[in-house]
């Protein structure tokens, strides 16, 4: 079992907490899901785009330090798997929710039908739908969803995973990289010329459905939340709605991240924060929704291998190490405890 699998058991979530809204139904925003009063405009700046067919270390350094996301383009998943990664994901979500309940998250559970884990942090729900996947439970859950006919979404989403394992090691070495570090300092991100490291790496993905909404500014689809992982990479097709904090303190405090035709979003997590020791910035974000198009995004996660003790690889004399070692599973217990405040408790 997984570390995440097994986070998820010592932390159950109220069942109350897991069955989404059936938005289909719901023609008006119940109190249930009205946030505050809004904030101001967001606004919309261009943030960093990296092109993986001749990256520059110096260029992808800096996203990562000013920004901690940025989009990529030229990353070899092809265009026609990530249309039908969208179109699976609409697939599902349309689905009555008599059906989608069908693979509802137990409570102890880390996988299937639900809304998502952070909603227990705050008093009021979120207008969103999510659908967890992780090793074998894919197979098991669409059964569940489609009895005859689950094994176009299986096939479509087993490939898209091992597309993003691709992705996530390539990253992953020339995040690193960026860094200085060597190989011997990685060789459990980097897969050898066989591919039997690919395992090394964990990883989750999250499908992740955002309805049309009879009042936009007063609902949520997902709270500001940083990511736990070393980083995310992020298909939201091509309606806007994720947002982030302003590196900033001037203006809005949100930044719109506008889609980009064919490229993937990379969200740097709280562990590259705490391997590059505070270079790397783990980005709060967040996603608004719409009163016109039903928005869908995959969100694959990628974490180090379980067990695997991690701290700063970058710190020397006159820049001490400012996190202590540790292993994912533990920073996963306080996040699923402290949520955004986790990381402080790692400071040395």
């Amino acid at each position: 079992m997984s570390s995440v699998s097994q986070l998820f058991k010592n932390n159950p979530v109220n069942r109350d907490r897991i069955i989404p809204l059936d938005f289909t139904n719901t023609k008006t925003l119940p109190d249930s899901h009205v946030w505050s009063k809004p904030e101001p405009e967001t606004t919309t700046r261009p943030i960093p785009v990296i092109s993986l067919s001749n990256p520059e270390h110096g260029l992808l350094r800096q996203a990562c330090e000013e920004w901690g996301v940025f989009h990529i383009t030229d990353h070899g998943v092809s265009h026609s798997l990530l249309h039908n990664v969208e179109c699976q994901m609409k697939r599902l979500f349309s689905l009555p929710m008599h059906r989608k309940i069908l693979a509802v998250r137990s409570p102890d559970e880390s996988t299937g039908y639900g809304v998502v884990r952070i909603s227990m942090f705050y008093d009021k729900l979120m207008w969103s739908e999510g659908f967890s996947v992780m090793g074998s439970s894919l197979r098991r859950h669409a059964t569940l969803l489609w009895p005859d006919d689950h094994a176009e979404f299986c096939n479509v989403m087993e490939e898209y995973q091992k597309a993003m394992d691709d992705l996530s090691h390539r990253l992953i070495s020339m995040l690193m990289g960026s860094l200085r570090l060597t190989r011997e300092d990685l060789g459990w991100l980097v897969p050898d010329k066989t591919g039997s490291g690919t395992d090394s790496i964990q990883s989750f993905l999250q499908l992740n459905s955002y309805p049309v909404c009879p009042d936009p500014h007063l609902a949520m689809g997902l709270a500001p939340h940083t990511d736990s992982s070393l980083l995310t990479i992020l298909y939201q097709g091509n309606i806007p709605g994720l947002e982030i904090e302003s590196p900033q303190e001037e203006g809005s405090r949100w930044i719109g991240v506008e889609p980009i035709e064919g490229s993937l979003v990379v969200i740097m997590g709280d562990l590259s924060h705490i391997i590059s020791n505070g270079q790397f910035r783990s980005t709060m974000h967040r996603a608004v929704v719409n009163k016109t198009h039903h928005r869908v995004s995959a969100a694959y996660f990628a974490g180090p291998p379980k067990n695997l003790q991690i701290g700063p690889l970058t710190s020397d004399k006159n820049h001490p190490p400012i996190y202590r070692r540790l292993i994912w599973e533990e920073y996963l217990a306080a996040k699923a405890t402290h949520f955004n405040k986790a990381l402080n408790l790692f400071r040395c």
